[in-house]
């Protein structure tokens, strides 16, 4: 994460906040054309956050598979179609399901890539400190970083006793049926792991005083600054001038 970066180093509520208000203007937004410019100026906040790359693999990644799933399906299965651009076997491509396909893609690409940036833009640490100092439990906070960091430990996890599998002599690359075979070996030790290091963490906390009623301290603070009350201004002012203009274009 850039450590001049005047975006990256904003307080991480206020990136919460504007990934939030993103989030809910790709739902707001009518038309195509509104989310793609949308969707670009997500990808320009990335950009200038100095982690476009980080972000744009990792949206490809995930709500980019959707997409492309959800654009076959609608574009070829859509009902009750009444323009049908061409017709290929069984098969027959419609517009209404392309434009269908295209909309609620769109959205899906904002209101993920939105969320996307905050998490390639924030340490996950912080993101919990920043709750932590807004009023939220310890407990409640490491419950919810936890949440944030298992699918990371697990992939970690995997890898190692993949490697070990493999050294061990055990055939991990193949076919279908090669990798079924590995799973069960692969499964078991991640899940022991998983438990035995549940239980590790448990004492770990309770010997640093987890569950002591004193208010914790933290090796590193953050706070927000002058430049987070600002952001906040205009995200707000750009946020509620966007409600105006569509209730506008409802009423008009």
């Amino acid at each position: 994460m850039p450590g001049h970066n005047v975006i990256a180093n904003l307080y991480p509520l206020t990136k919460f906040y504007m990934a939030v208000v993103l989030m809910v203007v790709s739902f707001m937004l009518p038309g195509i054309a509104s989310k793609l410019i949308c969707f670009l100026f997500i990808n320009a906040l990335a950009a200038a956050s100095g982690v476009w790359s980080v972000f744009i693999r990792r949206e490809l990644e995930t709500v980019g598979v959707l997409f492309l799933i959800l654009f076959v399906i609608q574009t070829l299965f859509y009902p009750d179609a009444r323009r049908i651009l061409f017709t290929f076997w069984i098969f027959s491509v419609k517009y209404e399901g392309i434009m269908f396909a295209l909309n609620l893609g769109l959205m899906l690409l904002c209101a993920g890539g939105s969320l996307i940036w905050f998490f390639a833009v924030t340490k996950q640490k912080d993101f919990v400190l920043s709750l932590e100092k807004a009023g939220m439990s310890p407990k409640a906070s490491y419950v919810v970083l936890s949440t944030l960091q298992i699918v990371p430990v697990l992939r970690r996890k995997s890898k190692t006793i993949m490697n070990a599998q493999r050294a061990r002599g055990v055939e991990t690359e193949g076919g279908v049926l090669t990798r079924a075979k590995v799973f069960l070996p692969t499964m078991i030790p991640l899940v022991l792991s998983s438990i035995a290091g549940t239980e590790e963490r448990a004492l770990t906390l309770e010997a640093r005083g987890f569950s002591s009623s004193r208010t914790p301290t933290h090796l590193e603070d953050i706070k927000a600054t002058s430049a987070d009350k600002v952001a906040v201004i205009l995200i707000t002012v750009a946020f509620v001038a966007l409600i105006a203009g569509r209730i506008a274009l409802w009423l008009i």
